[in-house]
């Protein structure tokens, strides 16, 4: 426990990218469809806060440690019933941390989010960084995959550095008024954001007092008709 706070969790939006399995690692649609641009064009449907989430996870030679970084806001585009687009807003300055309690949780939150004096740089540093984005750029509608409905690409910025990422979703617009988005879990990239605490990629003779730089990223959207 007293080594917990070194422990990394991320989005994007969070969750960017190198993603795995489903991510920019393999970006071939497991049906025949072609991905097409994402336009933003048709009915906007406003993020619900309360039922929207990037939950994480992340892990070191001794131990793993998990929670959720929250949505701030966002929209989703739909046209006939299709998605036509989205950008989500990610609170990054609210990342949690659901494994710990007490002290060891406020010492995990208060690293990770660089509010710690003298720690700011390490991984997020959210007083000069406090948010994070993700936009669709492509979307591509998967075939009977029970991994997703549609092959998901967008731009994620974490810390002004955008990266592509692409990952399988299971995209809901049966309520007609409201759409959900959801994700099996998979992976990115901490490094391609240039979070360096800890990373084999960035520090030599680490031994094995290494935080890995995958980290496991699960999205849970909501989002109602405006208005």
């Amino acid at each position: 426990m007293k080594n917990a706070y070194s422990i990394l969790a991320t989005l994007v939006l969070a969750g960017l990218l190198g993603c795995k399995p489903a991510a920019t690692t393999d970006t071939t649609p497991a049906s025949d469809a072609q991905g097409v641009a994402a336009t933003g064009q048709g009915t906007v449907f406003n993020l619900d806060a309360p039922r929207s989430q990037v939950k994480w996870s992340a892990s070191k030679p001794t131990g793993t440690h998990n929670g959720i970084v929250p949505i701030a806001s966002g929209t989703l585009t739909l046209d006939n019933g299709q998605l036509t687009g989205g950008q989500v807003e990610i609170n990054m300055a609210g990342i949690e941390v659901h494994d710990l309690e007490g002290d060891y949780r406020q010492s995990l939150e208060g690293h990770l989010r660089g509010t710690t004096p003298g720690k700011e740089e390490d991984f997020f540093n959210t007083n000069k960084y406090p948010t994070a984005t993700f936009t669709v750029t492509q979307i591509a509608p998967l075939a009977n995959d029970p991994a997703g409905t549609h092959l998901l690409t967008g731009d994620l910025r974490i810390k002004d550095i955008t990266k592509p990422v692409t990952f399988k979703a299971r995209v809901d617009t049966s309520a007609g008024t409201a759409v959900k988005i959801s994700t099996d879990p998979f992976v990115i990239d901490r490094a391609a954001w240039d979070v360096r605490f800890k990373s084999k990629k960035f520090f030599a003779d680490l031994g094995d007092d290494f935080i890995n730089d995958e980290v496991t990223i699960q999205l849970e959207l909501g989002a109602l008709q405006q208005s």
